[in-house]
């Protein structure tokens, strides 16, 4: 990375939603502590604090019905648990019995979304902080955290209502950041100097990554009533941008062919250079159309179509004067790919709505709350040990159980409930996941104790030991969504700067913090085999899944979507995705089993890889202008069928061989043929798995 590169992260970072939030929030928690000290009501000050600290937590990004929705759920949950927990604190086996319950009742909160799993946890840690702070006057703090989480919220709405789209258009931004990552990755397909498997490893990551960018709008936009309303320009063009960003998508997907054969076809001259080094101009156009795309005007800029760009491009069409007729078929290929590339960004730099003749033509209307991951459930299918969030829920009791056990055998400490603490932090349903939380966790809380001591050693005057813990809370904000071991490096010295300030005893601190946390991790990681929930055990039916999504995508593309529907069409293309990105994030978690040594994970990253592949080149099908439902041959799409599932049906094609255009390389019998190859690949890898 170089300094330029630098020097715009920095740049990104404080002039983004990450520090700007951050900074607005430190200000609203601290705000209160210091005026109810100065006005001195220290009780007033530590619970008001404490209950704005906790409930900013839960307030991730989100429209603003559904903001309000998360304030009102935070605040009662909070209140209530504050009530309930400070009101049993004076018989210590009640409190354990109340906490132990609410580790289980607070976690099983997941069987209703992702934001009240969220609520949850934040309210099991404010049990834990109101162990830890033993309140003398339980309604009285519980009316003190009420206040601080109503004062939070207060101003987090007022933020959201002057800027209802901040968040959206930070999302799109870091959608396109992720997106020019991975256009600049695929220039490297290009390169004979870089190997073509880690290419293809690097590539998923990536592809999974842009899928979750693409799934954060979806849901801030999607569920957002005021932005859909068909009389808000506004959110009009946030919708276009959101949707051009989706076919942007595509056509990045679909550059794929056979890199191998390519780089061999194209091995002499200078024809791979320039188109790894267009695409990587384009990547560039991406990083400078995201500094931008957060404001609503349009923007015209001129990397995409400047100098540089077109004399390269002329350069290449130069080049193909001298290529023989396949290697010339390659290169207008990619050619007319970037163009198509090329299009899309001037639409968005533009604000510009997608032109019925270019691109994929709409159909229909699209039936937008179809492409909302929602969140379904029913308590009643929880209520049993085959469902992971039970088992997560009493398996995290137990570890409340057994840290109260443990605790009550050692020397009394106020500062034994971190145990608590870290166990709500680091245990999660998975064992990779706790893993490697439990290493974030030691490797931020020992760095922010040396980072703490040193601080203590060198300066003496709290006044300037409670600054340093303000600058330390506005790291920890500001990279809690980012980093969790940069967050827990920032937390970690500012607990330790404002406690032994208020209370002294900087030594019996240290000691506490470093042998809770440590005890909190231990029990953590040995209890994941306590009701375990293994991916390893899972990743079957995960491929089970990404073959027939896979399949139904290839229908899609075969069937041509003016005779499916819009909605049929991109529902397809997005469960393909998000099912092959649910595989890729399965195999990563199964590496870090216990179990790993007994899995064959060069076959499953076979898998793996193929699936990305075919997906790609059906991608490259379904964007084809010239393509013909006919042009798809029975045998070939059944051999492809057999090969991927057993189970799954495409209905037959009928090919009239008089009817038939002459096909170049890129038709689209060539691509299925292509997927033929790759199926017979695939299940070769499958088979070596299964075995």
């Amino acid at each position: 990375m170089g300094k330029n590169s630098i020097g715009s992260a920095i740049t990104y970072f404080f002039l983004g939603e990450y520090f700007s939030d951050a900074l607005r929030t430190t200000i609203t928690v601290v705000l209160p502590i210091i005026l109810f000290f100065y006005l001195g009501n220290p009780e007033a000050a530590k619970g008001i604090g404490v209950g704005a600290l906790l409930i900013s937590l839960t307030d991730l990004p989100d429209n603003r019905l559904n903001k309000l929705k998360t304030a009102l759920s935070s605040i009662i949950v909070f209140f209530c648990a504050t009530l309930v927990v400070s009101s049993v604190l004076y018989n210590q086996y009640l409190t354990a019995v109340v906490v132990v319950v609410a580790a289980f009742g607070c976690s099983m909160f997941a069987v209703y979304g992702q934001k009240l799993s969220l609520i949850g946890t934040m309210a099991l840690i404010v049990c834990t902080f109101v162990m830890g702070l033993h309140p003398a006057r339980p309604l009285y703090f519980s009316s003190y955290i009420l206040v601080g989480g109503v004062w939070y919220y207060v101003i987090s709405l007022i933020q959201i209502l002057i800027r209802p789209y901040r968040s959206l258009h930070h999302a799109i931004f870091e959608c396109l950041m992720s997106s020019a990552v991975f256009l600049n990755a695929k220039a490297k397909n290009y390169d004979v100097d870089v190997p073509l498997d880690l290419q293809q490893k690097e590539a998923i990551k990536l592809h999974i990554k842009v899928n979750q960018k693409h799934e954060l709008i979806r849901n801030l936009l999607l569920t957002d009533k005021y932005a859909m309303n068909p009389d808000n320009p506004k959110g009009r063009l946030l919708l276009e941008r959101a949707r051009l960003l989706i076919d942007l998508y595509e056509q990045l997907n679909a550059v794929h062919y056979d890199y191998a054969l390519v780089r061999n076809t194209l091995a002499t001259g200078s024809s791979l250079k320039l188109i790894a080094s267009l695409i990587e101009l384009l990547a560039k156009e991406l990083e400078e159309l995201g500094r931008h795309v957060r404001s609503a005007k349009a923007y015209k800029g001129e990397v995409a179509t400047n100098i540089e760009y077109y004399q390269k491009r002329l350069m290449l069409l130069q080049e193909m004067e001298r290529l023989n007729e396949s290697q010339r078929k390659i290169v207008l290929k990619v050619v007319s790919n970037m163009n198509d590339i090329v299009r899309i960004i001037e639409m968005i730099r533009g604000n510009e709505h997608t032109p019925e003749k270019h691109l994929q033509e709409l159909s229909g209307p699209i039936s937008y709350p179809l492409f909302i991951t929602g969140d379904r459930f029913s308590i009643k299918e929880h209520l049993s040990l085959k469902s992971p969030i039970f088992r997560f829920s009493l398996r995290l009791a137990i570890c409340f159980l057994f840290g109260f056990l443990l605790i009550w055998q050692l020397e009394p400490s106020k500062y034994s409930y971190w145990l608590f603490l870290t166990l709500v932090i680091v245990a999660r349903p998975k064992f990779s996941i706790t893993w490697k939380r439990n290493l974030q966790r030691l490797k931020g809380s020992l760095g922010g104790v040396v980072v703490g001591l040193v601080i203590i050693y060198f300066v003496k005057n709290p006044a300037v030991l409670l600054s340093f813990s303000v600058i330390f809370l506005l790291g920890f904000y500001a990279f809690n969504r980012l980093n969790y071991t940069v967050s827990v490096l920032f937390i970690t010295p500012a607990v330790i700067l404002t406690l032994g300030s208020y209370q002294g005893h900087f030594d019996h601190l240290v000691h506490d913090r470093i042998l809770f946390t440590l005890l909190g991790c231990v029990i953590a990681i040995f209890a994941t085999y306590l009701f375990p929930i293994w991916d390893s055990r899972q990743l079957k039916e995960k491929i089970n899944k990404a073959t027939k999504d896979c399949l139904q995508y290839l229908k899609v593309a075969i069937e041509r979507k003016e005779n499916l529907g819009e909605n049929i069409s991109r529902m397809a293309r997005k469960n393909a995705n998000l099912s092959l990105s649910a595989l890729s994030e399965a195999i990563e978690s199964a590496s870090q089993e216990p179990v790993r040594k007994h899995l064959d994970f060069n076959a499953l990253y076979g898998v793996q890889s193929t699936i990305y592949q075919i997906n790609a080149i059906i991608t490259s099908i379904y964007l084809s202008l010239n393509h013909k439902p006919e042009q798809a041959d029975p045998a070939v799409v059944s051999q492809i069928v057999n090969h991927l599932s057993e189970m799954a049906i495409l209905p037959d094609s009928t090919l009239k061989p008089d009817e038939t255009e002459q096909e170049s390389d890129h038709s689209t019998r060539q691509k299925l043929a292509h997927i033929a190859v790759l199926s017979v690949a695939f299940s070769r890898f499958n088979a070596a798995f299964r075995d």
